[in-house]
């Protein structure tokens, strides 16, 4: 599972999201998992345009926040894959 993945303004747009991503994948391939779920806000664009450009699906139903009840998520899901960076 992958929540919560924040990336400092000043690094973003720069690789730094995939990277992550790219490591996450190496653990859960090290871990034996065979896919990864990342939880994104609906109304956070960029982490959705990130997980949509690094092959996740949308996967289940949308969930109302516990936290703020005006904002929404969904789960995105993906197989582990080798690293997309060559590293």
């Amino acid at each position: 599972m992958l929540s919560g993945m924040w990336v400092s303004p000043t690094a973003r747009g720069q690789g730094v999201g995939r990277l992550l991503v790219d490591a996450v994948d190496r653990w859960s391939r090290e871990e034996g998992a065979v896919r990864v779920v990342a939880r994104v806000f609906d109304d956070n664009a960029p982490a959705v345009g990130l997980y949509t450009a690094l092959g996740f699906v949308l996967d289940g139903p949308v969930v109302v926040s516990r936290r703020d009840p005006s904002r929404t998520w969904h789960s995105w899901v993906r197989p582990v894959v080798v690293a997309t960076t060559g590293s």
